[in-house]
């Protein structure tokens, strides 16, 4: 056991960076100064965040109160909570724990199969408790405040908090180890890995969407026990994950009925985690260590010599990168399938599409379906879900060691610059498109205001992936011990992400003041446009200004 904790202590350290945080602390106060400044701005960014969710959280308890069910504000926290773990635990558990570049260095440690893999699922539970903190407090304050609850509540709703990514990760652990162990069998693993991830998230998703969208035969029936039975109410919106059930009844139930269930929550969180560490006890090394093998190479390799443009070399050599690493592919594209799946659900939901999760949007976007508003909504809807892009705001980060390389080659750094911001913006603009076309269908959008949102949404990706290319360009993360560190605790990714959702409710705001200013819709969609285009030159003037310097300073 002491060996299991001092692995812990190591892998957190490294992960965290606590060591170099007491280094700055104590021999460069410059370096301090610089991180805990860039620590405030992502406050700052965050407090935005914070409060636009916990704003809908508080109308959402009204409206559940004035229906005599205020604990629904608490299943759908913990649903959301649930899902978004499940769904994205996918490629935590693969990068985190089977793609990570420390597994041979473990391996050879006097420890089992399963401590191994015991202490990094620990480290990519330690990861999901910010997110699952970010989504339950909000509702969980609302709730207890205005039901006047005691202190026993907020402690059960920290245990709570504490096991609602457990049981979703424990299944994206379970699949994974399935995945890996066939890839490791395989030729074409890196291939197989990538395919197989996303083929797996898409069946969750969809799996989840079809519980949530199942209606008994007889509507009316249903509709008329919904009313008489709250309980019923918090069973069926926690069909997508089942345990949010529990977490309710745990907080607002009687003594009972919390009892009961925190053993049923403790029970089978725990259980399910044994299960899985007893597997991979058996089977995790086969796993992981099959992408340490080398591939077989055959057939013969022709070389070949023809001009290009140098931008166009950058774009396809950050391609080729993110392509054949599975750590960088998998949370590249990630969006470009699940943005489309969130804009599908209606589809999927027949009759229940108005009671989804989506029935804020979906009403949003119906009832400006014949206004001015309906293109730049749309637009800022779809912009919003391909936001998390990693690509672009670790570009400069991936090269690590070998970023000497980028500032040797006879290629002006704004070159370099403008074909890293074309491979990352061209993820984004292509989960944009799908997400669109998707939303047509889905919403029975008009394709003129489609074609417009897509316009839109094009122009206002530009400056927000500069704003990722500009981060990762004046402060890279080149020091990493594998390529999971690169992209996936690389704080310029979150400060990437939280300034892009800054730049989003700037820009909303500015098209809903076009639009309510000008009633002719083909004019306020040029006048946006115009804006937009304005920023994306100004953005992209300042990345080759900075360029020449921005090199100069990067040290190898």
């Amino acid at each position: 056991m002491r060996k299991f904790f001092s692995l812990m202590k190591l892998q957190i350290n490294a992960r965290y960076g606590l060591s170099n945080l007491l280094y700055y602390a104590k021999n460069d106060k410059k370096a301090l100064l610089k991180s805990l400044g860039m620590g405030l701005v992502v406050l700052i960014a965050i407090a935005e965040v914070v409060g636009l969710y916990t704003f809908m959280m508080v109308q959402l308890y009204k409206g559940a109160s004035a229906a005599n069910i205020p604990q629904i504000v608490l299943t759908m926290a913990a649903v959301v909570t649930g899902v978004f773990a499940l769904v994205f635990g996918i490629f935590y558990i693969l990068s985190g724990i089977f793609l990570a570049k420390d597994t041979e260095f473990l391996a050879s440690l006097p420890l089992s199969q399963g401590s191994i893999f015991a202490s990094k699922f620990l480290l990519v539970l330690l990861g999901e408790y910010p997110f699952a903190f970010f989504l339950m407090l909000p509702p969980v304050i609302i709730y207890g405040f205005n039901q006047n609850m005691g202190v026993v509540y907020y402690l059960m709703a920290l245990i709570c908090i504490l096991f609602i990514p457990l049981v979703p990760l424990v299944v994206s652990s379970f699949l994974s180890l399935l995945l890996m162990n066939i890839v490791g069998r395989s030729r074409r693993r890196d291939l197989i890995t990538v395919i197989g991830s996303i083929i797996l998230v898409i069946g969750i998703f969809l799996g989840q969407n079809y519980l949530i969208s199942r209606m008994p035969d007889n509507q009316q029936e249903f509709l008329a026990e919904l009313v008489r039975n709250s309980n019923m109410v918090v069973e069926f919106m926690g069909r997508a994950f089942p345990p949010a059930i529990w977490i309710t009844k745990i907080l607002s139930g009687t003594f009972n009925e919390a009892a009961i269930n925190l053993a049923y929550l403790l029970i089978v969180s725990l259980g399910a985690f044994a299960v899985v560490y007893l597997i991979a006890s058996f089977i995790f090394h086969r796993g992981a260590t099959a992408q340490l093998e080398t591939e077989a190479s055959t057939g013969k390799t022709r070389l070949s010599y023809r001009s290009s443009s140098q931008v166009l070399a950058i774009f396809r050599i950050e391609w080729l990168i993110l392509l054949r690493t599975p750590i960088y592919a998998l949370n590249s594209f990630v969006m470009i399938f699940v943005a489309p799946l969130v804009m599908m659900m209606p589809m999927f939901g027949g009759n229940l599409a108005q009671g989804s999760n989506l029935q804020s949007l979906f009403k949003l976007i119906e009832s400006n379906a014949s206004t001015t508003l309906l293109p730049m909504i749309v637009a800022g809807v779809i912009t919003l879900f391909v936001l998390i892009n990693p690509a672009v705001s670790s570009t400069f980060s991936r090269e690590g060691k070998n970023i000497w390389i980028l500032k040797n080659i006879p290629v002006k750094p704004e070159i370099q610059v403008y074909g890293k911001l074309l491979a990352g913006y061209s993820i984004s603009l292509t989960a944009a498109i799908l997400t669109a076309v998707v939303a047509m269908f889905s919403f029975r959008i008009p394709p003129a205001a489609t074609v417009m949102a897509i316009i839109l949404s094009a122009a206002a990706l530009v400056p927000i992936s500069a704003v990722g290319i500009y981060i990762d360009l004046m402060r890279p993360k080149l020091v990493w011990n594998n390529p999971q560190e690169a992209i996936k605790q690389n704080f310029n990714v979150v400060v990437a992400m939280l300034l892009g959702f800054v730049a989003i409710t700037i820009f909303g705001m500015i098209g809903y003041f076009v639009a309510v200013s000008i009633p002719n819709s083909f004019a306020a969609f040029v006048i946006m446009l115009v804006i937009l285009l304005a920023f994306s030159y100004i953005s992209v003037k300042i990345l080759k200004n900075v360029a020449q310097g921005a090199f100069r300073r990067i040290e190898v």
